[in-house]
Parts: C-alpha cells; sequence; structure tokens
C-alpha cells in the first residue's frame, strides 16, 4: 500500500507506531484481539442455535447444525455444494491453490503429491518431534510461573516447520508469533498462517479479519517465493520432507515457482491455525479448571514406559472431548451450485447461490452429547474412509500427533522452582 493524497496509508501509520512505543504497540495488539473475540464470539453464537430438523434458512443463507447433514455437505456426494467460494478470497490473500478448488484434474493435479507427501508423517513421529521441542521450549523458559502457552506454541510451531518445510528460514521468514506488526515485512511463522486462514475459511470476516487476512497472505506469498527462488537459485534444495517432494513436483519456471509458493504457504495455512487454535483452547481450558492436576496425577502413576502409548491412554480421550467442546474451526462454509432438498425432519429447499454455514461446534457437541468421540469435523471429514470429502485433510494423523505430543508435554511438564 502506498501513501494517498488523504494522507499516510494504514501501513505507514502502523510503522511509525510500531518505532514510538512497544508497550504502544502490545496495547493496540489487545485491543485488536479483543475486537476479533467479541466479533466472532458473536457469530459463533449464531452459528451454534439449533435448527430444528438439523438445516434452517436465515437471512444470510442456509444454516446447518446436526452432524449428519454437515457431513453430507462436506462429502458432497451429488454435487450440490462447491469450495470455489474461497477462490475470491485466496486471490486477494496467498494466491489460488488446490484448497480453493473443487474436485476435477487441476484439483487431482496439484495436490497429489502434495497429499502424499503430508500423509506420509505417522501419528508417532509427528508426536515424538512435537514432544522433543515443546521439552525443549519449556526448559528455556526463564520464568516457569510465566508459562503462556501461545508463546510456547510459537517456539513449537516455527521448530517443527522448520523440520518439515524449511519455513522459517531466518531470511525470508522469521521465527513469530502473530503481532500487530506482522502487517509489515517480513514474514513471520507460525504468526503469519492464521489471519489468512481465517479469512478465507470464515464464513463471514469483518474488517478487520479481511485486512489482516489479506495483509499477511500477500507477505507470506512474497516472503516464500523469495525462499523458493534462492533454493532454486543456489542449487541448495530443501531438506523438509514435504517442502522437498513440493520442489521435485513443480520445474523450475518462474510460473511455477509461484505457484509451488502459493502452494507451500496454503499447506502450511492448512494445519497451523488449526492445531495451534485447538492447542490453546484445550490447555487454557484445563488450567482454569482441575482437569490439567487431575491428568498430570494418572501420569505420574501410569507405569507404561511407551509415552506415545502413555499419551494415547491419559491425554487422548480428554483431549478430543475439549476440541468437541469448542472446535477450531467452529464454523466453514461452501456455496450450493444447485437447487436441491437438504434434510428430511424439516426439510430446507436450497437454491444455487445460496451460502451455506456448516455449524463445526454444534455437529461435535452433538456427538459429545452422544458419547461419541469424533474429531474429524474440524479436520473436513476422515480421508480414511471411502468415500470421503475432497478437502478432508490428508495430514490428520501428523496434525493429530503434533497436538498430542505438545499436550503431553505441557501436562507432563515438572518445571524446578527456586528452592529444588
Amino acid at each position: 500500500m502506498s501513501q494517498t493524497a488523504d494522507g499516510p496509508s494504514l501501513i505507514d501509520k502502523l510503522r511509525s507506531f510500531e518505532r514510538t512505543t512497544a508497550q504502544g504497540l502490545s496495547s493496540m495488539w489487545g485491543l485488536v484481539l479483543d475486537h476479533l473475540s467479541e466479533k466472532h464470539a458473536k457469530a459463533a453464537g449464531s452459528w451454534a442455535v439449533e435448527q430444528e430438523g438439523g438445516v434452517g434458512r436465515t437471512s444470510d443463507g442456509i444454516l446447518v447444525t446436526s452432524k449428519e447433514l454437515v457431513m453430507q455437505v462436506l462429502l458432497n456426494a451429488d454435487g450440490n455444494y462447491t469450495i470455489e467460494g474461497y477462490q475470491a478470497r485466496m486471490n486477494q490473500s496467498i494466491g489460488l491453490i488446490y484448497l480453493g478448488m473443487d474436485w476435477g484434474p487441476e484439483y487431482v493435479k496439484q495436490s497429489t503429491r502434495s497429499n502424499e507427501a503430508i500423509g506420509k508423517v505417522t501419528r508417532r513421529e509427528a508426536f515424538e518431534r512435537a514432544l522433543k521441542e515443546t521439552r525443549a521450549a519449556l526448559a528455556a523458559l526463564p520464568d516457569p510461573g510465566a508459562f503462556d502457552i501461545q508463546e510456547i506454541s510459537d517456539v513449537v510451531f516455527a521448530a517443527l516447520c522448520n523440520y518439515w518445510f524449511d519455513i522459517p528460514d531466518g531470511e525470508f521468514v522469521r521465527a513469530g508469533g502473530f503481532r500487530l506488526a506482522n502487517v509489515l515485512p517480513p514474514g513471520r511463522c507460525p504468526g503469519d498462517y492464521t489471519p489468512p486462514s481465517g479469512y478465507i475459511v470464515h464464513p463471514d470476516p469483518d474488517v478487520l479479519l479481511t485486512f489482516l487476512g489479506q495483509r499477511t497472505g500477500q507477505i507470506l506469498r512474497e516472503a516464500v517465493g523469495k525462499f523458493v527462488a534462492a533454493r532454486r537459485a543456489s542449487g541448495n534444495p530443501p531438506l523438509g520432507s514435504i517442502t522437498k517432494a513440493l520442489f521435485e513436483e513443480f520445474p523450475n519456471s518462474p510460473g511455477d515457482d509461484d505457484l509451488l509458493a502459493r502452494t507451500i504457504v496454503g499447506v502450511m495455512m492448512g494445519a497451523l491455525p488449526t492445531i495451534n487454535g485447538n492447542l490453546v483452547t484445550i490447555v487454557k481450558t484445563w488450567q482454569k479448571t482441575a482437569t490439567l492436576l487431575a491428568l498430570q496425577a494418572k501420569l505420574k502413576s501410569s507405569t507404561e514406559p511407551d509415552e506415545f502409548v502413555r499419551a494415547h491412554e491419559v491425554i487422548e480421550q480428554p483431549m478430543q472431548e475439549t476440541m468437541q467442546m469448542t472446535p477450531t474451526p467452529d464454523a466453514l462454509w461452501r456455496m450450493a451450485v444447485k437447487d436441491h432438498t437438504l434434510g428430511t425432519t424439516h426439510p430446507v429447499q436450497v437454491h444455487a447461490g445460496d451460502k451455506i454455514y456448516l455449524s463445526v461446534v454444534r455437529a461435535t457437541q452433538e456427538d459429545l452429547g452422544n458419547g461419541i468421540t469424533d474429531v474429524h469435523p474440524l479436520f473436513g471429514g476422515n480421508r480414511s474412509v471411502s468415500p470421503h470429502p475432497t478437502h478432508a485433510c490428508p495430514g490428520f494423523e501428523m496434525g493429530f500427533g503434533i497436538l498430542l505430543g505438545v499436550v503431553y508435554g505441557v501436562v507432563d511438564w515438572r518445571p524446578k522452582t527456586s528452592g529444588g
């Protein structure tokens, strides 16, 4: 953005503000977070309203609240819906990749190698790597009493992304969480990945989320583009298994390099916000209740020597229940492309062009109330079954393993006191 005749642009004002006072920057970012949280809470409240028969028409479109119908829309067996409404937002942010495409030749061409590379990371491998990085981050805390899960998450995810994606590389993309200064280059990982995700996936992003999602997405696209060009030019290919596979998939040409950069950004964006959002919610929820202490006691009394198995036995079930109660994301959206009827008990006539609001939170809470453990709605469906939704996460095992590893590491943490 450049200055206009009306005066300095928002970017210029933010740059000046950042130079003026770090404390002010922190305070302003707090206001931004409060604004986003309040707006999202109001929207989420409307998505959580139970619809008779699991579906209903509202002034904004079609609200789907039952687990069965949410999964029916995601599966899209009859081709009634499209995800391509995402494309206009993607083009204003990270750029278009297969995450905004319906099933077809171009989707298959762009997604196959990427999905294969992501799917090769097992739950155990992800767990062990995440646990290692979590323990390193906790051990480095100067004051254990000042533990903040978001700060730990930022450190851990930067390390994990560098391991699998070679990003942050310290030059074009730096390690760091999200601050107001992220609307200025350079790109930061993992911090810059959440706003674009929220902007694209959130059914109705407001003006602030739109600005942040567009701006940080553009910064990431440019920064990762420079990373790709530098690695190509130096003959120094990435070492991370996922980025390495993507480099091998795309030829060395300017057009494909931009698509490669967009794909790297998009793949990371597809994973980081969901894992981070659920992680922060889980730990903060447990900190406010007796859950954290109770699970620490269970881990302490466990005689299972394999930490992966111990995490499965002690941590996994309550972790999933918390995810079902307060999921990230709590809503998704699609557009209808055909006139059709949705639902059976109180069916709704859907028209082409209708916006479909999918209440993930209602779907997961429905299961929770019925004693069913299933967090796949948070990941767009279960890719291990057939048929499955086109956009069911190919990295579910990897993502779940990371989440389990970090949560286990936090619960198992025994900080040393000053006298101990």
